[in-house]
């Protein structure tokens, strides 16, 4: 049942016009005998886009766009993305909000590569190829296929908090394996002064369901819902 679901999902993609029918064909086969892994571009909300895995970019579609994951409906003004891999919740925000201001961070150089050509056509999107965090110094990055976390060993990156860059914030998005508290922290004067909507994942740590709100609510109060939707995230309304 699972996999002719799987299948199902990839020839709505193709009949959406985002995938080609190659597309299609080759994930009907083993990876050894198709196009994933490489890079190739589909059509994103109407716009060329890179991926560098087809299943990877048909699952992370699924999450963000389809179950709506960071629920793009509440995302207004200056929207910061923090772990923007490829870009595609940027793409989604600038695409429902074309007068909002998008600003999409990802240390990661492959991904930061991507996500660089896949955001030109919006003319509303920044693109920042550091890390966000609660210091400004050096750190090293283990890199991953679709998602890398900041760790004892990898390739150096620099990060940044977000009260160092002096930006309005009314959206925040996080999902950052693991350091989202680190972003909060290094954020916590923007959150007193803009008070954003934030929408941040809840597993990567196993602490992460009762920290992550108490983090949050020493530096100003707001009501944490966990969610569902399709992970599990929090999404945090000020008070």
């Amino acid at each position: 049942m699972k996999h002719i679901k799987a299948r199902i999902k990839v020839w709505r993609y193709f009949i959406n016009g985002i995938i080609s029918f190659r597309q299609a064909f080759s994930l009907m086969f083993p990876k050894s005998f198709n196009l994933d892994g490489r890079e190739q571009s589909v059509i994103f909300f109407g716009k060329r886009f890179f991926v560098d895995g087809l299943r990877d970019f048909i699952g992370l579609a699924e999450e963000i766009v389809t179950s709506n994951q960071y629920h793009v409906e509440l995302a207004y003004g200056s929207i910061v993305d923090a772990g923007a891999n490829i870009g595609i919740f940027s793409a989604f925000a600038a695409h429902l909000h074309p007068d909002a201001t998008i600003l999409s961070f990802e240390p990661d150089p492959s991904a930061f590569a991507l996500l660089s050509k896949n955001l030109l056509g919006y003319p509303n999107v920044k693109v920042f190829n550091f890390a966000l965090g609660n210091e400004n110094k050096e750190v090293l990055l283990e890199e991953g296929r679709t998602c890398s976390h900041i760790a004892e060993n990898g390739i150096p990156v620099e990060l940044k908090t977000i009260d160092s860059l002096e930006i309005p914030m009314n959206f925040l998005k996080m999902d950052v394996e693991g350091y989202e508290a680190n972003i909060i922290r290094g954020a916590s004067e923007t959150i007193k002064k803009y008070k954003p909507i934030i929408v941040m994942s809840a597993y990567h740590k196993p602490n992460d369901k009762t920290e992550l709100p108490a983090v949050l609510n020493s530096v100003a109060s707001y009501d944490c819902e966990l969610r569902h939707d399709c992970e599990e995230d929090f999404v945090c309304k000020p008070l």
